[in-house]
């Protein structure tokens, strides 16, 4: 790894807002061990995942006391209960839980927009950090596999 520290710090920054892409990209272009790569994708996600849970939870106290105090937000008219994207929320946290949240964080959803949504539905913050960290190593260790076997291909027929 020929990276500055200052390189990597930037990288796994970035990693911690869009694990998905910058992840797998940074694994080629430094053409990471296996192991560098699942210990560059465990310490973005968990970096993210501790900071973003942080921020939700201090974010949706804030917004609460907020509209609290000021009334700013009543409805004047009582809001649709049920629309697409409502049910769809629902049938995900009913049939697959925080489990079902927590895998689809680092892939789709983004590690942000996945502890904002775990903070918003379910309050205990060490199952919700257990939940988003075993997801995070699983992909790692994906993200890893996949860029390792890459990287031997690319060897193999003298690409790289």
């Amino acid at each position: 790894m020929e990276t500055t520290w200052l390189e990597l710090v930037i990288a796994v920054l970035i990693a911690s807002f869009k694990f998905a892409i910058t992840v797998p990209f940074f694994i080629l272009s430094e053409k990471l061990s296996f192991w560098e790569s699942v210990l560059f994708g465990i310490a973005s996600g968990t970096f993210g995942i501790i900071v973003f849970m942080y921020l939700s939870s201090g974010i949706l106290r804030i917004w609460n006391w907020f509209k609290r105090k000021t009334g700013w937000f009543k409805r004047k008219k009582p809001r649709k209960k049920f629309s697409k994207r409502t049910r769809r929320w629902v049938r995900l946290k009913g049939r697959f839980g925080l489990a079902g949240i927590a895998i689809l964080t680092p892939i789709l959803l983004s590690i942000p927009i996945g502890c904002f949504i775990a903070m918003r539905y379910y309050k205990n913050k060490k199952k919700i950090f257990l939940y988003l960290f075993i997801s995070v190593v699983i992909w790692s260790f994906i993200y890893a596999g996949f860029g390792s076997a890459i990287l031997e291909i690319f060897n193999s027929i003298k690409v790289v």
